[in-house]
């Protein structure tokens, strides 16, 4: 599976204490920026998926977002500005800066994690689904699973046809193997809604049951990110 990467300035390690286990758990390679001038050279030469900065005193930092933005080259990736919720300046700046997100302090690697989720899932269109045929195995313990097929699919959760679907809010483990590599993606998820064989919310669709995942990495976040859009190309060629 391709390494994605994630541009951090300095005082962002600094402040989560991240290192490379962390990464390496996650499934993507972290990038620091010693400088706003580093930061934006190495967003231009590596093109992360995501970018955190914190704005500071120092006029190149504060400006940092707003070249990032005004820069066609780097335009598109999204950056996360983390800042004091006291600090009045700070504030100011960034509501002018304009950065797709903010993170107050204090700030854990898991509200990094889940900015960095959220905003990547929200770059691919809002959770775009995409109607699928794969095979996928689940079941509320880890070590006993079912076979099923898999209805849909997207970064934010997989739809799972079966007439024997679990409860609503269980946990559930999943394992799906995505094409072209077939490496597989193991996450756990919670049952959001069920589509019963009797009486179904939606009888366009088979019953099932909904997840949303909720342990999903970065790396396998990509995987399905890129497997979708090469599936809507493909039907797209097919169409055309």
């Amino acid at each position: 599976m391709a390494q994605h990467s994630i541009l951090i300035s300095a005082d962002v390690q600094a402040l989560l204490n991240l290192d490379d286990d962390f990464s390496k758990k996650e499934g993507f390679s972290i990038l620091v920026a010693s400088s706003a001038k580093d930061l934006l050279k190495q967003a231009r030469e590596h093109h992360p998926e995501i970018i955190f900065l914190i704005p500071s005193m120092e006029v190149d930092q504060r400006n940092c977002c707003r070249l990032l933005k005004e820069d066609s080259r780097v335009s598109d990736i999204p950056v996360v500005a983390i800042v004091n919720s006291t600090a009045a300046d700070d504030l100011d700046h960034c509501h002018h800066a304009r950065p797709d997100d903010i993170l107050f302090t204090p700030i854990n690697s898991h509200l990094f994690l889940t900015s960095a989720r959220r905003i990547l899932g929200l770059a691919h269109r809002s959770f775009s689904r995409l109607q699928t045929s794969l095979v996928v195995d689940y079941g509320t313990d880890k070590a006993l699973k079912k076979v099923a097929c898999a209805y849909n699919l997207s970064t934010g959760g997989i739809f799972i046809s079966t007439e024997t679907p679990p409860k609503v809010n269980q946990q559930i483990f999943i394992c799906l193997a995505l094409p072209p590599n077939k490496e597989t993606l193991h996450c756990e998820g919670i049952v959001t809604w069920i589509n019963h064989t009797e009486n179904p919310a939606y009888p366009d669709i088979p019953p099932g049951f909904g997840v949303q995942f909720m342990s999903l990495n970065i790396s396998d976040l990509f995987a399905i990110r890129n497997f979708i859009d090469s599936q809507e190309k493909k039907r797209l060629t097919t169409d055309g």
